[in-house]
């Protein structure tokens, strides 16, 4: 029996032992544990998703905070992304498609502060237990949206502006090395360059569809070789008439810029600690 009760005081003490560091762990654990700032919570919505750029945009915002620091004041914050597209054809090849395409999408401003609103108590609304007003805040006029598509006047400077000076003369440069006599006599007939194209080509006797299939003539390891009459001719070709579409009368031109507001509210309390909203996204025109 003695010897009983001296195993169950061993184990007991053991227990007492391993009770008492744990204590001090967990004690040495809360020691260390920081309770975070209680932030305001804000909500708000937009009055339209998209706007004219230079207008105001409209929103209503409801808030409160939990905190015990009262909110000082409220600032709307967003981004902008700028999105390109530019796409260029020529409408004259008959053996292929070519056209030259591109898509970008960029952030053009990190997020920055753009308008700041004091807060007032006059603001309590009893019905949402919260504070609630509308208000706007300002778009830029620089960030308006630009749209050149299939013009009917081709101009110059708006393709080196919106293309790059050297697009036209690679556009140009890319086309003839792709070209077969039959994009060239569509273009050249088209465009009235020459009167009769056939006195250019040769013709090959086609058992299949028994008819004549025609082509540039031929070098000695069978290659077609484009006639400098041809090639001086193409030279001479303006950019704009090799993406001018006579069907349509216009040019196979297009360029797109538009802007992209990613903006948010900020509820700001008297200690600087900031409940944020979520994100809106607003299209400018």
């Amino acid at each position: 029996m003695k010897n009983i009760q001296f195993k169950i005081a061993i184990l007991l003490s053991v227990f007492m032992g391993f009770f008492l560091s744990s204590c001090e762990k967990n004690d040495t654990l809360n020691d260390n544990v920081f309770i975070g700032e209680m932030a305001p919570q804000v909500y708000w919505e937009i009055g339209s998703s998209t706007v004219n750029a230079g207008s105001d945009v409209p929103f209503f915002v409801q808030y409160y905070t939990s905190g015990k620091d009262p909110i000082d004041h409220l600032e709307v914050w967003y981004s902008v992304k700028e999105e390109q597209s530019k796409t260029v054809s020529c409408p004259w090849t008959q053996t292929f498609t070519f056209q030259l395409t591109s898509t970008t999408s960029d952030d053009k401003r990190i997020s920055q502060k753009i308008s700041e609103y004091p807060h007032s108590e006059s603001y309590w609304n009893d019905s949402l237990h919260a504070y609630s007003f509308n208000a706007t805040f300002p778009t830029s006029t620089t960030l308006s949206s630009i749209s050149w598509i299939k013009p009917v006047t081709f101009d110059s400077s708006k393709m080196i502006n919106y293309f790059g000076k050297g697009f036209m003369q690679h556009f140009k440069d890319s086309l003839y090395t792709k070209m077969k006599a039959l994009d060239f006599q569509k273009m050249y007939s088209g465009l009235n360059l020459v009167e009769n194209f056939k006195v250019y080509l040769d013709s090959t006797f086609n058992e299949n569809s028994g008819s004549y299939d025609y082509h540039f003539p031929k070098d000695s390891q069978g290659n077609e070789v484009i006639p400098a009459e041809i090639r001086d001719i193409y030279q001479t070709i303006p950019f704009a008439d090799l993406i001018y579409n006579a069907s349509n009368n216009n040019y196979d031109v297009e360029f797109s810029r538009n802007y992209q507001l990613n903006a948010l509210i900020k509820a700001v309390d008297r200690k600087g600690t900031a409940g944020l909203s979520t994100k809106s996204i607003i299209m400018l025109n």
